[in-house]
């Protein structure tokens, strides 16, 4: 499938077919989870922007505050994707939090082939006005990290990678103040991990890469970020180590885990099949049936109904492993596995999205000839089926995507190319068709 190599002091990328590889080192951006409106209950701790140094506190944003934009109703259109105002520079690999306001914020990323072009910068986008406006940098580059809204509307941001090594701190950003302070240091670093909130507002951070060059291993390891507290709490650790899963929370509160590697690149790497839960309640893990072949770097939304789809992704760490079309349902209920309609092209580190309405969208990724892609997939529980949506005005893999509150779909930057050679500011934004 991919070869993916970025270490501290390795610039070159090497492959064994042209195109066939992308850079693996940093954390897939986790599922946007819409903060409800609250102030803040943090004050401001010291860091360090962009880098490391004596510590000091973030500058006040030059992004103007929005007017709080109410929850809408359902936006309906043609389908198709339109051209917004381009961010104020290139990057892909960033992560995107949806603010209280409606509005956007996308945070890190890299502006070059790894992450030894990490960034820190914070763009913001407010829907009232289609625009984009810069806000205050994080207290730390970051190239692909994760990021969850948290139920008082701050923003937490964890791990990611910078020089080609995982990262082990997290930080925490309050619209409020416009500022971003030190949400303390995770128990392992992790790139490619995922951040899930959790009914009870505290965050469950899982797996990811813990090592960087040579070994780029994963860990099993799970802990805990408790909002109100500040501070992290390991737990049960899962039953495989995993980078490039997907975590899903379910309806009643436990967290599905699927699929992911246990080195996150190369040919080294086993992708499993294998599914858990974890309880929070007991703070403790169950198995769950396997999935029909193995995933990772693939997608996950909840449904409605309380089901999880699963779709795309690679079966192989190799480098001549072609992109899923598949995809399967899991129900909790019955702890079991069923088929559905498969996607019109194989879709691998690809962005999914649940439209308020019930339905799936996916977009971007790389196709199982690993060019990236600009085509768009709905799929409608009813017949379980996926149909062709409009397509993007450029091809991007890994941009920043994120639903707006009256269910408009905002995809920004991304790389132009499987190696990320090249990558764009370009934006746009989808108006879903009527079901």
């Amino acid at each position: 499938m991919i070869l993916a190599i970025d270490a501290l002091a390795l610039a070159l990328v090497v492959a064994t077919a042209p195109a066939a590889f992308v850079w693996l080192d940093g954390s897939r951006p986790s599922p946007l989870v819409t903060a409800a409106p609250g102030s803040s209950n943090g004050s401001p701790s010291p860091g360090a922007p962009g880098g490391s140094g004596t510590p000091t506190q973030a500058p006040s944003p030059t992004a103007p505050p929005a007017t709080p934009v109410p929850t809408a109703t359902i936006t309906y259109g043609d389908g198709t994707w339109a051209l917004l105002p381009p961010m104020p520079r290139s990057l892909w690999g960033a992560a995107a939090a949806v603010l209280a306001d409606g509005r956007v914020l996308v945070v890190g990323g890299s502006a070059g082939p790894s992450s030894t072009s990490a960034l820190a910068t914070v763009e913001v986008f407010d829907p009232a006005s289609n625009s984009w406006a810069a806000a205050a940098p994080m207290l730390q580059a970051r190239a692909y990290p994760a990021a969850a809204t948290l139920a008082d509307g701050s923003v937490l941001v964890v791990g990611g990678s910078r020089n080609g090594l995982p990262l082990d701190s997290a930080e925490r950003y309050f619209p409020d103040t416009g500022t971003w302070v030190s949400a303390g240091t995770m128990s392992a670093p992790r790139t490619q991990a995922t951040a899930t909130v959790l009914l009870d507002g505290r965050v469950l951070v899982l797996g990811g890469g813990s090592q960087g060059s040579p070994g780029y291993a994963s860990t099993n390891a799970a802990e805990i970020f408790d909002p109100a507290t500040g501070t992290w709490t390991p737990t049960a650790p899962m039953s495989t180590a995993r980078a490039s899963h997907t975590a899903t929370l379910l309806a009643d509160g436990e967290v599905l885990v699927t699929g992911g590697a246990s080195t996150y690149h190369g040919p080294r790497g086993t992708v499993t099949a294998t599914a858990e839960i974890y309880d929070p309640k007991s703070a403790t893990w169950h198995s769950a049936a396997k999935m029909s072949v193995a995933r990772y770097h693939h997608m996950a939304a909840l449904l409605p109904d309380g089901r999880v789809l699963v779709a795309g992704g690679w079966a192989l760490t190799s480098n001549s492993d072609k992109s899923l079309a598949s995809a399967a349902i899991y129900n909790p209920a019955t702890n079991s596995w069923t088929a559905t309609g498969s996607m019109a092209t194989g879709r691998a580190r690809g962005n999914i999205a649940a439209l308020p309405d019930g339905r799936v969208l996916v977009v971007d990724g790389v196709d199982p000839a690993y060019h990236v892609m600009a085509t768009t997939e709905i799929w409608d529980a009813a017949s379980g089926r996926w149909r062709l949506a409009g397509r993007l005005g450029t091809a991007v893999m890994w941009p920043a995507l994120a639903v707006l509150h009256d269910g408009r779909v905002l995809l920004a930057g991304g790389a132009l190319d499987a190696g990320a050679s090249h990558e764009t500011a370009a934006s746009e934004i989808f108006t879903p068709p009527a079901p």
